[in-house]
């Protein structure tokens, strides 16, 4: 088919706005840094998890710190129990009262024993809240990251939509002067994946790679440069370059 020179021009600019089209809306649908954003949705699921056991840890520790306090206080309450008891001495033997300051003197040794062990506990339990407040932390972090790349991801989605609609609308201008069949048949390409047309440099479709036949690539030399063809192979739109 032989187009004008203002068609030629029409269709060249039409080849280049399909190819800026696919390309922004490649990386509409794949944004540059989605895979950053998962990645930083990866890191939160870590850090989710591992200050669920970090929490676990530090809820372990309060629980033991508690019930040391109890068993101390119930120790407490026996040696003001058998203190009365030996302070008060009645119907009590010697042996009697050298066996209720033993016995007070074991609760004593278990207090201490309790204590000693609760102040472990509280020494533990500040290192676990430190690692815990350290996860909740890098959770923070991850967390900013995130929302700062998913703003950035929309924000460049909504750039990359209005960028479409404007190249459609030159694409639009650039169809509206091309015919119609040549229009199916460039249509018809890019539903296949194809650029629609192409310019030929040498004998072969820059749009598949099928190598054109001597024969017909001399005809083509010989025919006026504005002949428009279709390839063998992928049925694209060819014009040889001026």
């Amino acid at each position: 088919m032989l187009i004008t020179d203002s068609q030629r021009t029409a269709l060249q600019t039409l080849i280049e706005l399909t190819a800026h089209g696919r390309a922004l809306q490649f990386e509409h649908d794949n944004p540059k840094r989605a895979e950053e954003l998962q990645d930083l949705i990866s890191r939160h699921k870590e850090l989710g998890e591992k200050r669920t056991e970090a929490a676990a840890v530090v809820d372990g520790h309060q629980d033991a710190i508690t019930e040391a306090t109890g068993l101390i206080e119930a120790q407490r309450s026996k040696i003001e129990k058998k203190t009365a008891e030996l302070n008060d001495g009645t119907g009590l033997t010697s042996k009697d009262m050298v066996n209720l300051q033993e016995e007070i003197a074991g609760h004593e040794a278990r207090v201490a024993e309790l204590e000693e062990s609760q102040l472990e506990e509280m020494e533990k339990l500040e290192a676990a809240e430190d690692e815990l407040a350290a996860v909740d932390d890098r959770i923070a972090e991850v967390t900013a990251s995130g929302k700062e790349v998913q703003t950035a991801v929309k924000d460049r989605k909504t750039e990359l939509r209005e960028l479409i609609t404007e190249n459609e609308a030159a694409a639009s201008g650039s169809r509206s002067e091309l015919p119609q069949q040549l229009l199916t048949t460039f249509d018809a390409n890019v539903r296949q994946g194809g650029p629609g047309a192409a310019l030929l440099n040498g004998p072969n479709c820059q749009a598949c790679g099928q190598e054109i036949g001597g024969a017909v690539w001399h005809g083509m030399l010989g025919a006026d440069v504005n002949e428009t063809y279709e390839c063998e192979e992928c049925e694209a739109v060819l014009l040889r370059r001026s």
